[in-house]
């Protein structure tokens, strides 16, 4: 089992990380949500660690917006809210368990084993003639290979969970780049480089510039 653990409360996440080695459960670790998402867009996991407040957002919103995406990763919230109405709104999220701090360890391996059996892996999201595989980290377009580098992979990644809405480039680069910013020219020839793989070959165009907010991938259709 893979789990991702998002938690900004270091000592916490430390015990939490220990025990579950010590039960073999594989965990990735993330203390803000920026890393989060940089980590979903890269991996595959059985389960989410998913504490409510983090540094760089809230982990309802959070949770809302990835099953908006189609990350079908089943969630545990962990936090000190307790009340029902609490409750309530992590459910309403997508939310599938919901563990109060304090807990017992063995308690929150239970419910991960629980869990992690709930959903299928993540499915194909085709977009025109477009079809991407989150699990597999591919893509084809009519029925061709795209060959993306690994940094490619994330930004259609990332425009194909929010489409057809339009990504901002701060969030592109929060994504890619969470702990170092980088020069105003990166993002720049990724971009360039990802445009000439997906859209270059073909007649139409997929990923489009909104000039002054980011990026979004849509076909026609979803522009009219």
């Amino acid at each position: 089992m893979l789990v991702l653990l998002v938690e900004d409360n270091h000592l916490l996440a430390k015990n939490i990380l220990h025990y579950l080695e010590l039960r073999e459960i594989e965990c990735d670790y993330a203390d803000t949500l920026a890393r989060a998402e940089q980590r979903l867009a890269k991996h595959h996991f059985d389960a989410i660690i998913l504490d409510l407040n983090l540094p760089d957002g809230d982990g309802v919103t959070a949770c809302r917006r990835w099953q908006q995406q189609c990350i079908n990763t089943p969630v545990i919230m962990l936090t000190a809210r307790g009340g029902l109405n609490d409750r309530l709104d992590g459910f309403d999220a997508g939310a599938d368990d919901y563990l109060v701090k304090p807990f017992a360890m063995e308690e929150l391996v239970a419910r991960l084993k629980v869990v992690s059996q709930r959903r299928p892996a993540p499915k194909t999201l085709r977009l025109a003639d477009l079809e991407i595989d989150f699990a597999g980290h591919s893509a084809r377009r009519q029925g061709q290979p795209l060959n993306l580098s690994r940094t490619g992979w994330q930004i259609l990644s990332l425009l194909a969970r929010r489409s057809p809405e339009t990504v901002e480039r701060e969030e592109i680069e929060r994504t890619l780049w969470p702990d170092t910013p980088p020069d105003s020219d990166s993002l720049r020839s990724h971009i360039h480089l990802l445009r000439r793989v997906v859209d270059k070959p073909f007649d139409t165009k997929l990923i489009h510039t909104v000039r002054g907010v980011g990026l979004s991938l849509r076909s026609s259709a979803d522009a009219a």
